[in-house]
């Protein structure tokens, strides 16, 4: 009797307490890489993984060039890419460069790509961050060169993408309970509850009669 009753309520429990378990996003930190800066050589760009969906880094001093090759990205994908200042800056402060990015890889130079915007920075304007989007369109297939020239000053940036497929990279993963079949109660958990019943009866007519 156990060992049918232990299964049973086993393949109950487990089918209560499945879940779907979401998909985790990846976070990708200057840090992490080797050497703990992305590469500045147009002929070797960091390349950031498929499941990758937030890019951290910085901007240090003059000519600090950040160059990541995005992979796994589709049509309708976009990006957006966020520059603030580090701590609070003196009245001397400035900070920023140029950001382009290309669809293939680069073949002659550094520059080459499209112009995806430029930020500047001063100490009247240090407190307010500067955002830069970009969405792929629908002829895009494969790798994005994003080309990231911090050309004076120091900045930080995050690099935020959205998937076209899945909806916001900061969309709350969805857990779902599936639906399960109850599980009949084996024979002889019937007797013993019904002998339960009987038993209580048979103490309620008992307690009538002394009471009588």
């Amino acid at each position: 009797m156990y060992p049918l009753f232990s299964r049973a309520f086993a393949a109950a429990f487990a089918g209560l307490v499945t879940l779907v378990s979401p998909a985790v996003a990846s976070t990708l930190s200057e840090a992490d890489v080797a050497g703990g800066d992305y590469s500045g050589d147009w002929q070797n760009f960091t390349t950031v993984a498929s499941d990758v969906t937030s890019v951290s880094g910085t901007w240090y001093g003059g000519n600090d060039y950040d160059l990541l090759a995005l992979t796994g990205l589709s049509a309708g994908d976009s990006l957006t890419l966020t520059f603030s200042t580090i701590g609070t800056q003196g009245y001397s402060y400035s900070a920023g460069g140029n950001v382009l990015y290309k669809t293939s890889a680069l073949q002659n130079s550094a520059w080459e790509g499209t112009t995806l915007g430029t930020v500047s920075f001063s100490y009247y304007n240090q407190s307010q961050d500067q955002s830069l989007s970009l969405t792929l369109g629908d002829d895009f297939t494969g790798t994005l060169y994003l080309q990231l020239y911090g050309t004076y000053g120091t900045l930080a940036y995050n690099l935020s993408i959205f998937s076209a497929n899945t909806g916001s990279s900061t969309d709350t993963p969805q857990v779902t309970v599936p639906e399960t079949t109850p599980v009949p109660l084996p024979a002889a958990g019937v007797l013993m509850m019904a002998g339960l019943g009987a038993f209580g009866a048979l103490r309620g007519l008992r307690k009538r009669a002394l009471r009588a």
